[in-house]
């Protein structure tokens, strides 16, 4: 059966990043509305802990199984009984560490009943990364999509029942992301165990784990570091400035971040064939010619963005967020520099050499923080975008010309567009009339 063309893929994930989106976007909405500045900051700065303690702790297992499932060569009933092991390690290790991170914080208005919700969610949450691993190590994109979006989907409709109809504030907001994740555990079990039918065993099988766990853990830190440098300012916001600041960034970053679902519909196809393919060339000077593009989306997203937002954000958000339109439009720049890093690093992951990102970003970790903690007393949450665009900056322009070396190709000609760049819009015309039906 011939394979699905690039585009079509691409736009398959792209449309259900649209959706998460859309989701996130109206969560977003419901949350501020709702909690007001000081409540949306007190959830973000509780959701931040899980989200970077699991960005290290699941060990890059995720990326470590698109890539061996593609390399076709390992028992896909060993893989999945492996992965079931893992996943039980990594839940004990990322519960354990976010319970010592919340119990030893010192000043923290944290419910310990809000505190349980996290931690029993985080199980689900990494049994749903796992997952969404097999599926695009096998190619499966339309179960991909769905363990991608249908989180956010039911999330939002479970937010409008528990924060907006039942009024239970911070604590309706996180019931209602451990039952969508716990929804996606069920429809997660039921494929691998009812469709693949695979046999899970609880035999060790050592050396497929430790060629899991040692790819994954490069993917680990590399993950961890990236999450570091988008969440570190959060953390440091709440230390060194007020609630009020945190919740004004965090929208700002929420709403500037939405450039990212260019690269991430992308980086998931591009991962997926580059353990896949058999042609490395052809797949490198694709998605030369994908981040080119992808940084022309970026940049009219960013002039959208840059100009919708102020009418956006008092109308939407109320006027109470009226300060995070400035750090929206000031972050743009650091957000937008990071989707072409995004394309190509996911070429290089696929390819099994995720520690590029280490070396390029560690420093670029380092500058943030340093930046931080001098402009962040002065500037509050704007201070934590100048951080934040210097780190991203200086990381992604690092990561191009160490790239360029890894695949041997200049960067003067990752950054040259051609006329063939844009022959990859002929899927659109031939999409239309496959729908059409009529022939192409």
């Amino acid at each position: 059966m011939a394979r699905k063309s690039y585009f079509r893929d691409i736009l398959s994930v792209f449309g259900s990043n649209v959706s998460v989106t859309f989701s996130n976007l109206i969560i977003g909405i419901i949350l501020s509305r709702v909690l007001g500045a000081a409540g949306f900051g007190l959830y973000s700065s509780l959701i931040v802990v899980p989200v970077i303690v699991v960005g290290f702790t699941q060990l890059g297992i995720r990326r470590s199984t698109i890539y061996h499932i593609g390399q076709k060569d390992i028992n896909e009933n060993h893989l999945a009984s492996a992965l079931i092991l893992l996943w039980f390690y990594t839940s004990a290790l990322s519960i354990i560490i976010c319970g010592l991170v919340f119990f030893f914080s010192a000043n923290q208005p944290y419910d310990p009943l809000l505190v349980v919700l996290v931690l029993l969610s985080i199980p689900l949450l990494l049994m749903n990364l796992f997952a969404g691993g097999i599926f695009l190590g096998k190619e499966e994109i339309l179960r991909a999509n769905i363990i991608n979006a249908g989180p956010a989907l039911l999330t939002l409709l479970l937010t409008v029942l528990f924060v907006w109809l039942m009024k239970l504030s911070v604590l309706g907001a996180f019931i209602a992301i451990a039952v969508a994740n716990f929804l996606m555990f069920f429809f997660v079990y039921r494929t691998i165990i009812g469709e693949y039918r695979y046999k899970i065993t609880w035999k060790y099988h050592e050396g497929l784990m430790k060629s899991m766990v040692k790819l994954g853990l490069v993917n680990a830190v590399s993950i961890f570091v990236m999450q570091l440098n988008y969440r570190i300012d959060v953390l440091m916001l709440k230390k060194l400035s007020s609630l009020e600041q945190v919740g004004f960034y965090s929208l700002a970053t929420q709403i500037a971040e939405q450039i990212w679902h260019i690269p991430h519909a992308i980086e998931a196809i591009v991962l997926s064939r580059s353990a896949n393919t058999d042609n490395d060339d052809s797949v490198t000077r694709v998605v030369a010619s994908i981040f080119r593009l992808s940084m022309i989306f970026g940049v009219l997203v960013s002039v959208i963005i840059f100009y919708v937002t102020p009418f956006f954000i008092p109308l939407i958000f109320g006027k109470d967020f009226v300060s995070s339109v400035p750090m929206i439009q000031a972050i743009l720049p650091g957000v937008l520099i990071l989707v072409g890093f995004r394309i190509l690093n996911s070429r290089l992951t696929g390819k099994g050499k995720p520690e590029v990102a280490i070396y390029c970003f560690v420093p670029a970790l380092v500058i943030n923080f340093i930046a931080n903690i001098f402009l962040i007393p002065k500037f509050g949450g704007m201070g934590a975008v100048w951080s934040t665009n210097i780190s991203y900056s200086l990381g992604s322009v690092a990561f191009l010309i160490v790239y360029s070396k890894k695949i041997k190709m200049p960067v003067s000609e990752i950054l040259t567009f051609r006329k063939s760049d844009f022959l990859f819009f002929r899927d659109i015309k031939l999409l239309r009339r496959k729908k059409a039906g009529t022939n192409p």
